[in-house]
């Protein structure tokens, strides 16, 4: 195990906490605000930070932007569809259902990474990998648990959602993949991949649709807040990518419920369930974590 792979493990999970500390901040600061209102400030705030960002740092790069087209993919996928599904999804199953459906995306990543990238495993790799993706799993399906909807009550048909979702953002991380290891740098790449999300979402909301979009003085402010953070969640994404395998960084990116759940019970424990399997959840993925540190998965 050597010092790459290390440094892929720590910038995967930093990318995991930087959307964790995203979705509570949205969920403490965000109140009548659409869904859509969240995702498009969200978006906007990416792109401006990020190319700012990128210009100060970089430089105008713009006359290389035909080696884009996979981040420009990539935010076609994900966050936009990825995202899209998995409201759909909440809106019709409930978290509850959607959530863990949604988190088996590593597992689209990996089988993509070994079908098309000669992407390799071992089998305590993916052991590791596989604990990690349990635990979280767990994790989200019980801090969903409060949820009214079940199966159910709805058209099994609404289950394509989430797997729907779970397919976009595990096909935008192979795309994030392949475009890095092109040689573009992080930031840049990370502002391309948003702005493409954030385009094809403007296109929907100044089609006809402009009213989506409300939220009060309070929610602006957790919003831009969210924005921000949530624009250093792909640079580390992308950082881990260029130092470490996907089927490395996929599992300990997936890990955002982890620090959620953990975050909530410091500062939500009025709202949020501990239960044993949440305890079991953790312990699972941190002890997948510890098994991917030791042993690797390439």
């Amino acid at each position: 195990m050597g010092e790459i792979d290390i440094a892929a493990i720590a910038l995967a999970l930093l990318s995991a906490l930087m959307f964790a500390i995203t979705f509570l901040l949205i969920r403490v600061g965000v109140g009548a605000a659409s869904s859509f209102t969240a995702l498009w400030l969200t978006l906007s705030v990416n792109v401006a930070l990020l190319w700012s960002w990128s210009l100060l740092t970089k430089g105008w790069q713009f006359g290389d932007w035909r080696e884009w087209r996979y981040f420009m993919m990539a935010g076609l996928f994900a966050p936009l569809l990825g995202r899209l599904f998995q409201f759909q999804g909440m809106a019709r199953l409930g978290a509850s259902i959607t959530t863990p459906l949604t988190l088996t995306h590593p597992v689209v990543s990996i089988v993509l990474a070994m079908l098309f990238l000669d992407a390799s495993a071992t089998l305590p790799g993916l052991l590791g990998a596989s604990l990690v993706l349990l635990g979280s799993l767990l994790v989200s399906a019980q801090s969903g648990g409060n949820q009214e909807v079940g199966t159910g009550e709805v058209s099994r048909l609404h289950l394509l959602f989430p797997l729907a979702a779970s397919f976009s953002y595990g096909v935008s991380v192979v795309f994030r993949k392949v475009g890095i290891d092109a040689g573009t740098d992080a930031v840049t790449a990370s502002a391309v991949t948003t702005t493409a999300s954030w385009l094809f979402a403007s296109l929907y909301l100044f089609g006809g649709v402009r009213s989506a979009i409300h939220c009060s003085r309070r929610e602006f402010g957790f919003l831009m807040l969210a924005g921000i953070f949530s624009s250093l969640g792909p640079v580390f994404l992308y950082l881990a990518l260029q130092h470490g395998s996907l089927t490395i960084v996929a599992p300990l990116a997936a890990t955002t419920p982890l620090f959620v759940l953990l975050a909530s019970c410091a500062f939500l424990r009025d709202t949020e369930i501990v239960n044993r399997w949440v305890v079991f959840g953790t312990l699972t993925t941190v002890l997948g974590v510890n098994i991917v540190i030791l042993f690797g998965l390439a």
